[in-house]
């Protein structure tokens, strides 16, 4: 053999190895060349069918049977079968197709199958057997039939139930069952049961279809587990104050305790109450299979401790032993706490818990807690103050805050302060404050106190009351100020102080604002009153005689020096004219007097005036009440007393107007307008 030769042989082996796989070195048998002819299915009897078939050209035939659904798997060469005529009991080869057959003979009986289901079968000539069985596979007969008589069907409740469970099975589909083995059961005869299986049980049931004489069987097996062995331990006593307590005796892990006082694991002391408390410790295996133990935990009482209350503190008050705490013998903690002293300044402002421990011989404890506060001490300011003069007189400081505290130093009672006390200098005062909360503090300032500036004040020369402002001066030094009555921007008016003494006081304040005053009298001398009297009118045949009382000296405005004149038209003829007297008293202070005389020629006017034109009269004059005015034109009429005031105006009076009632005793001038016409003369009411 050539090289060419062994390298094709060799080819031919490697490619035989492949087609043969794992079984490298099997030689199959000859593949058939005839598949199975006249492949029939057909129903006979209940549950079972028939198939007849013509054989192939190959030794044996294998028959595949699939429920519902045609054959949808096929044997593979090499792989040998194990049939079985009992639907389901021969060899699967997968998705339901199972082998029903695998002789050399033409017909097989198909039992085991449900009523009322459409079956499919197919059919296939091989050779050899084992790994030489070589299967024809291409062209390969198929053919279905009904099975006759009843499907049966078998469920339960579940397939899996602890030990001591019960479970349901319930058949549907025959007209009557028979069950076994029948001792685990409530019945043997019923479609439902309940099963109590304390091991691993299979059930069958046999039903029987009386209209159709049919039979059929089902079974199910259930599996019984057995309970977990659970155990927990003992527990120690807990105070009922004790703090949530986690459960962790429960053997195997993984369980829930329950019990009075129990949640989430944890066992709570105070809700379960005083007294034996049952803990219940239940395990649940991967099978839902439950089981429990129990324990006791026994909770008693705590002592009863009370704390009382304490008093607010301020925080510069000395450390101090805290108590009140019952029962004695416990600890105190918190924050400015050590060796069972509280410290105020250590714990700082604000509200601290104090928190005090008692534990009996029982070793339960309780712990009573009250709230101390520590007051923060009064912002107290003293502001600076002002420098004060010596006389100035004692006051109350008001710089100090908050209001209401007290001041102390040289110089300070009750709360006020005496400049004349400490004398001139610089001095320390003191402001102490005590809140509500009887909490105080203090600020200090300096108040100095200044010498008072020396002032004098010369003596004032008398005065008249009519003299007038009279400027004040005198006073030293320089610059100060004048005030008493009557005085204004260093000016005495004497008009308004009136005769008498008046002090004067110049007051003069220095660069520190101290002041000091000096006094003086000023007299106002009172001044004359001469008297005249009223006005007076004469005729001109007449003199008036004018006197005005006794006084140190007259002078009058004829140039006379009496103490009275008569007066006549000499020298002055008819009409109006003032006479004006001076005179001075003892304190040769001067005052004068006027009054007018009219020279009159005492002619009436009770006669007609004839004036322009125009006639007109006024009677009767004098007059003891009214005066009547007739005129024959419009005329305007004034009233004018003796010095030229206006006392009544009437315009436009036409014919007749009567006037004067109103008028007293006296002489008044009479104005006539008519037209560019003007007539005076004098009217006299008695």
């Amino acid at each position: 053999m050539g090289i060419r030769s062994s390298h094709t042989f060799l080819f031919f082996f490697l490619s035989l190895l492949f087609i043969f796989n794992d079984r490298a070195f099997a030689i199959l048998a000859a593949e058939p060349t005839l598949q199975p002819s006249s492949f029939t299915a057909a129903s006979t009897v209940c549950n079972e069918i028939d198939l007849s078939f013509v054989a192939g050209d190959g030794s044996k035939r294998i028959v595949i049977a699939s429920a519902n659904a045609p054959v949808s798997a096929l044997p593979v060469d090499a792989q040998t079968y194990t049939a079985g005529s009992l639907f389901g009991s021969g060899s699967n080869l997968g998705n339901g197709n199972y082998v029903v057959y695998n002789q050399g003979g033409t017909s097989l009986n198909v039992t085991g199958l449900q009523g009322g289901t459409q079956y499919y079968f197919a059919i296939f000539e091989f050779n050899g057997s084992l790994t030489g069985t070589n299967y024809l596979l291409t062209n390969y007969p198929e053919t279905n039939a009904f099975a006759l008589g009843f499907t049966m069907t078998i469920s339960s409740t579940s397939l899996g139930i602890c030990r001591g469970d019960s479970v349901q099975l319930d058949v549907q589909g025959a007209n009557t069952y028979q069950w076994s083995p029948a001792a685990t059961l409530s019945s043997d005869t019923d479609s439902i049961v309940w099963a109590k299986p304390i091991n691993n049980t299979s059930y069958n049931v046999f039903g029987t279809d009386t209209a159709t004489g049919c039979t059929n069987s089902k079974s199910i097996s259930i599996t019984v587990y057995q309970l977990p062995n659970v155990s927990i331990g003992s527990f120690s006593n807990k105070c009922i104050n004790a703090p949530l307590y986690t459960l962790t005796s429960g053997s195997p892990s993984g369980g829930t305790y329950s019990g009075n006082g129990v949640s989430n694991g944890k066992f709570n002391p105070g809700a379960a109450g005083l007294g034996q408390q049952i803990i219940t410790y239940t395990y649940s295996d991967i099978h839902n299979c439950v089981s429990s133990d129990t324990s006791n935990i026994l909770v008693i009482n705590t002592p009863n401790v009370i704390l009382t209350a304490f008093n607010d503190v301020c925080i510069n008050t000395p450390s101090f032993i805290l108590s009140g705490g019952n029962p004695t013998g416990g600890s105190y903690s918190g924050t400015g706490i050590s060796s069972g002293r509280f410290f105020p300044l250590t714990a700082g402002v604000g509200q601290h818990l104090i928190r005090y421990v008692y534990s009996d011989v029982s070793g339960c404890s309780d712990t009573a807690e009250v709230y101390i506060r520590v007051r923060a001490l009064p912002n107290v300011v003293f502001a600076t103050l002002s420098s004060s003069c010596l006389n100035t007189p004692p006051f109350t400081f008001t710089a100090g805050t908050p209001v209401g505290g007290t001041y102390s130093g040289n110089g300070v009672s009750n709360n006020q302060f005496s400049p004349l006390v400490t004398g001139a200098g610089t001095f320390l005062i003191t402001y102490n404050y005590t809140d509500s909360f009887g909490c105080s503090s203090s600020d200090t300032s300096n108040i100095t106190i200044r010498t008072i500036p020396p002032v004098g004040f010369s003596a004032l020369n008398s005065v008249c009351q009519n003299t007038g402002p009279v400027t004040l001066s005198g006073g030293s030094p320089a610059g100060g100020s004048y005030s008493g009555n009557a005085v204004g921007s260093g000016i005495f008016f004497t008009g308004i102080a009136g005769p008498g003494q008046h002090p004067i006081t110049y007051t003069y304040t220095d660069n520190f604002n101290c002041s000091n005053s000096s006094s003086q009298n000023i007299t106002v001398n009172p001044i004359p009153y001469p008297n005249l009297g009223t006005d007076q009118t004469v005729c001109s045949n007449e003199s008036a005689y004018l006197t005005a009382g006794t006084f140190a000296s007259y002078t009058w405005s004829t140039g006379s020096h009496t103490s009275a004149i008569n007066v006549d038209t000499t020298g002055y003829g008819l009409g109006t004219f003032p006479f004006i007297l001076t005179v001075t008293n003892s304190f040769n202070c001067v005052n004068r007097d006027t009054v007018l005389v009219t020279f009159d020629g005492c002619v009436g006017m009770n006669d007609l005036v004839t004036l322009g034109g125009n006639t007109f009269i006024v009677f009767p004059n004098p007059s003891q009440s009214n005066f009547t005015m007739r005129s024959g034109e419009e005329v305007d009429l004034f009233i004018y007393d003796l010095r030229g005031a206006l006392l009544m105006e009437r315009k436009k009076i036409k014919s007749e107007l009567t006037f004067g009632d109103y008028l007293p005793s006296g002489t008044y001038i009479l104005k006539i307008l008519s037209g560019q016409r003007v007539f005076n003369k004098l009217i006299v009411k008695n």
